[in-house]
């Protein structure tokens, strides 16, 4: 009995899968819907529009966030010692890597960090980093899974 339901399970499933379509000229692709959360499970929604945009509010005010980004709130730290911040934090979000660094090669001007220099490495990743008064700001890039990963180091410089 389990055989017969099993063999009625995956007929059903090849005919969904391999496209029945009324039009048999016209075949509509299958789409498996993605759904992505960051590292502490925190749900990441999809896009709605090209491009990132900066989120209204960042947990770091001079170092935007882009909308739908989520911080991974348990690997992120900060600190000041009344002179200077020491910052590490990790956000995410459902954006590919090269946007991502557009992204931040366009806004970090904006609020004032001077770009140095950019780095790409074997894994991909990219590394961006900026001065700005007395602190140095580095970012590395990566991508997953069209989730992004933002990790952000501030410190004295």
């Amino acid at each position: 009995m389990p055989y017969k339901a099993l063999s009625l399970l995956i007929l059903i499933a090849a005919a969904v899968l391999g496209g029945c379509n009324q039009n048999p000229t016209r075949r509509v692709p299958f789409e498996v819907p993605v759904v992505a959360w960051n590292d502490d499970g925190q749900y990441l929604p999809k896009r709605v529009g090209p491009g990132l945009v900066a989120a209204e509010a960042s947990p770091i005010p001079d170092v935007p966030m882009p909308i739908g980004f989520k911080p991974v709130v348990s690997q992120c730290s900060s600190s000041f010692d009344g002179v200077a911040r020491t910052v590490t934090h990790i956000y995410q979000g459902r954006a590919r890597s090269p946007e991502t660094v557009q992204f931040y090669r366009q806004q970090l001007p904006l609020d004032g960090w001077v770009p140095m220099d950019k780095q790409v490495h074997e894994d991909n990743s990219t590394s961006l980093h900026y001065t700005k008064g007395a602190e140095a700001l580095g970012l590395r890039l990566s991508e997953r899974f069209n989730t992004a990963t933002v990790e952000i180091y501030l410190s004295p410089r």
